[in-house]
């Protein structure tokens, strides 16, 4: 009992050695799950910053570009406006005149404005912008971007008044669209691996002028303490003013129709969103997971077949423990018994025997004895012989069995014993059916398998006084002979039919409840088993299984 309630069950330690493993399973898929988006994660931030890095540049430049190419035609328009107010101081020039000169200087036109209104421009209506602004600095290169005009105010040396001088910017326009950022912003988001490039206000400087690529670039509080605008465009882009490294901030979107990593990078007073194609990402964390589901399920499954198997083994052992402890127990009671009925038959038999031939010699010899007496010393003497054969079967129980095996036949056995309880059966109204389907050989002691027969059909006539059936049969069933008697009359219930298998259990007013467990200790003693069954309310069943011979 001890053993049984200290063994831990083995299926419930393989049940949790599998969960261990799932848990260490999904513990490594989440670290694959990690590394995998870190690794993506940095994948996008450096080439974010590259772009970032790249735009920079193209920015840079096209600001060189343009200050270059802005103080090319202040140059060329200051020293065409200087050789038309020379040649205006010698003579006058009319408006067809400035006309000619404007078209053999490539120039848009020529405007003169003398200080008592009177204006001459060639051609006429070039410029259309009537009044200046008195914002406008002389010397100074301006653009008109509505009208695409660059013109620059000249002020005449000889008299009071102003020359203006006006270039087309088409061509001019057109080379700033070439190297400016909506030109490289298309190009970059034509690059394989990346869905778009934009640039949008950073939030906290849209209450302020942000102009690319030729804003004044001012400093802003809150973004420079965030990290997030860099303040000075002579500065590293991705830098801030401590020289700390800006780390871009990656927003993973999953949508159906957009599956992308935006890296929001901080660009002067504004954010770069640079969006690369996240579809081989989602695949593969879509895969690590469906992997893990696989894997878990995999080790489920495992887990439970091999729990189920272990159960079972773990049942079938302990059955086999339990039944080697009863028959263990079953032994050593046998062998107590076996002494205690040595001593008792020892004791007891030999004053039954005097008893015995006391009141035979009594019934025969004492003639004046009247019926009365004579009836009471029959009696005496047939207590004498019943307890003289219960103390033979106790004796008959303790002792060690040893079968003289030899080739009997169990229909042989049965028929014989059926015979010789014929007319107990006809008197108590006991209908009996012998049904002899196996006439094979067994190995076993005759004597003994006789006893056991007669022990069945003995029991089943004597459970029903009052009449009824006995059914016996003989068959084969794989490698066993089974002796089956079936009889009703049975009174218990289906649970306690085993019971008229234990020694000294007996309903019957005079029995010693031996009968059964002897007859199951002989069936043992042969290599077989005895088996009880109750298959319907009443009736009882018993079979005997025998090895059959090689």
């Amino acid at each position: 009992m001890s053993a049984n309630a200290g063994l831990w069950p083995i299926w419930k330690g393989n049940l949790i050695v599998f969960g261990v493993l799932i848990i260490i399973v999904l513990a490594y898929f989440f670290w694959q799950a990690r590394q995998a988006h870190r690794t993506f994660h940095n994948h996008v931030q450096e080439h974010s910053r590259m772009l970032a890095g790249v735009i920079e540049l193209n920015a840079r430049g096209a600001l060189l570009s343009q200050e270059v190419v802005e103080e090319i035609m202040q140059t060329f328009l200051g020293n065409m406006a200087r050789f038309v107010d020379y040649l205006n101081a010698v003579e006058p020039f009319s408006s067809e005149e400035l006309t000619a000169f404007a078209l053999e200087a490539g120039l848009a036109g020529i405007r003169i404005v003398t200080k008592n209104g009177e204006d001459t421009e060639g051609p006429p209506g070039w410029f259309k912008t009537p009044h200046l602004p008195s914002a406008i600095k002389p010397a100074s290169l301006h653009h008109l971007a509505a009208e695409h005009l660059y013109f620059l105010i000249w002020p005449q040396q000889e008299e009071p008044g102003w020359i203006i001088v006006g270039l087309t910017a088409a061509h001019i326009e057109k080379l700033h669209e070439q190297v400016g950022l909506s030109h490289l912003l298309d190009t970059l988001s034509g690059l394989a691996g990346i869905r778009y490039v934009r640039i949008e206000k950073c939030p906290h400087c849209s209450s302020k002028e942000s102009r690319l690529p030729d804003a004044d670039i001012e400093s802003c509080p809150h973004c420079v303490s965030k990290k997030s605008c860099i303040p000075d465009a002579g500065n590293e882009s991705l830098h801030s003013a401590t020289g700390e490294s800006y780390i871009p901030e990656i927003i993973l979107i999953d949508a159906p129709d957009k599956k992308v990593a935006e890296a929001h990078v901080p660009f002067r007073k504004n954010v770069l969103i640079v969006a690369m194609g996240a579809e081989h990402f989602f695949f593969r964390i879509q895969q690590l997971w469906n992997e893990f589901f696989v894997f878990s399920a995999i080790l489920a499954l495992l887990g439970i077949l091999f729990s189920w198997v272990l159960y079972r083994y773990q049942t079938a052992y302990m059955k086999r423990f339990r039944d080697f402890e009863r028959e263990l127990a079953q032994q050593r009671e046998d062998a107590a018994l076996g002494r205690a009925a040595a001593a008792i038959t020892h004791e007891i038999r030999n004053p039954l025997n005097a008893i015995s031939m006391g009141l035979q010699r009594l019934q025969i010899e004492a003639d004046d004895l009247d019926d009365e007496y004579q009836g009471l010393v029959a009696t005496m003497l047939k207590a004498v012989q019943r307890t003289n054969h219960i103390v033979a079967n106790i004796r008959r129980y303790a002792r060690p069995l040893e079968p003289r095996k030899q080739s009997v036949r169990l229909d042989s056995i049965i028929s014989n014993i059926l015979h010789l309880y014929h007319q107990k059966c006809v008197e108590q109204s006991v209908e009996v059916k012998c049904e002899i389907r196996y006439e094979g050989l067994i190995t076993g002691d005759s004597d003994m398998l006789g006893q056991v027969a007669e022990n069945l059909i003995k029991n089943a006539i004597e459970a029903q006084p009052r009449g009824g059936w006995l059914r016996a049969s003989v068959d084969r069933r794989d490698s066993q002979a089974v002796l089956t008697v079936e009889n009703s009359g049975f009174e218990l219930a289906r649970d306690e039919a085993d019971r008229i298998l234990e020694p000294y259990f007996t309903t019957k007013t005079r029995g010693t409840g031996l009968g059964m467990a002897i007859a199951r200790r002989i069936i043992h003693a042969h290599g077989g088993r005895l088996e009880v069954k109750v298959p319907e309310e009443g009736v009882l069943r018993v079979a005997a299984y025998f090895p059959l011979p090689p």
